[in-house]
């Protein structure tokens, strides 16, 4: 995920300068995007291929989603772009673009064969994780594993935050103490999982992108306001593995079982 976030941003940068119209027009890294831009990676290139070339790779190799731009909207951008020709640049987005696409197939396979390998308790909880909108089978498989498959091995859900390391650290001298920023003691990579849950379930459950909007509007930064919805995902899914619970949305609001394990939260 690390490797890929990198090509990604490596692309973004590189296509600013050789074709940076394409973004506005259709998903950079979806499939059918990152095919034609490992055969024809620039405003020029894909000027110079010509409208069946690139039809025959862009649209009609694509599987599921059919792409956002059609193929005339495609060419009359890159005539219009104000691309430059660099061999250099083009080359790194070629190689980027097939490498990513690489990634994401083994990315593919990795969770699945994770997936295999869960017990039937693991793929109950994942169950349970995957009912709360904005948590897909990827993340709360990430999420399991790394906090080591058995939410009861925690005492409570504070235990959770501290082995993820989000829990405040305490600077002390003499008599003064005071509490600053997440002390990063635990598990960095449960830590990067929690933190992708909580910015996905922030766009896509009411839940908590009102608890997030709260904490922004009481005046927190963004990322302490996103660091204290994190703490909040955490009591919840505690509460849902340990009492082995479900979310259900009715009408507008999203109600969990249990409610006494969500009180004051």
């Amino acid at each position: 995920m690390n490797q890929m976030t990198t090509f990604k941003n490596n692309i973004k940068r590189v296509l600013s300068v050789i074709f940076p119209e394409l973004e506005t027009i259709t998903g950079i890294f979806t499939k059918s995007t990152l095919r034609l831009l490992s055969q024809y990676p620039s405003a020029c290139a894909i000027r110079e291929a010509g409208g069946d070339a690139v039809a025959d790779i862009f649209v009609d190799r694509s599987k599921g989603n059919r792409p956002r731009a059609t193929i005339t909207t495609l060419m009359e951008t890159a005539v219009s772009s104000v691309g430059v020709a660099s061999s250099a640049k083009e080359l790194i987005v070629r190689q980027e673009a097939a490498f990513l696409l690489h990634l994401e197939e083994q990315t593919y396979e990795t969770t699945k064969l994770l997936k295999s390998l869960c017990d039937e308790n693991m793929k109950k909880d994942m169950d349970i994780l995957t009912s709360m909108k904005g948590i897909g089978e990827k993340t709360a498989v990430n999420f399991l594993i790394e906090m080591g498959g058995d939410v009861r091995a925690y005492e409570n859900d504070k235990k959770l935050i501290a082995a993820a390391g989000l829990d405040p650290s305490t600077y002390q001298s003499g008599k003064y103490e005071r509490t600053s920023r997440i002390s990063k003691k635990g598990n960095r990579h449960l830590r990067r999982v929690i933190w992708l849950m909580t910015r996905r379930v922030i766009t896509s459950n009411e839940l908590f992108r009102a608890h997030y909007l709260k904490r922004r509007k009481d005046g927190l930064p963004y990322k302490m306001a996103v660091l204290a919805t994190a703490h909040k995902l955490i009591r919840v899914m505690y509460a849902m593995l340990k009492h082995q619970t479900y979310f259900e949305e009715r009408g507008e609001l999203i109600i969990v079982d249990c409610k006494r394990d969500f009180q004051d939260l």
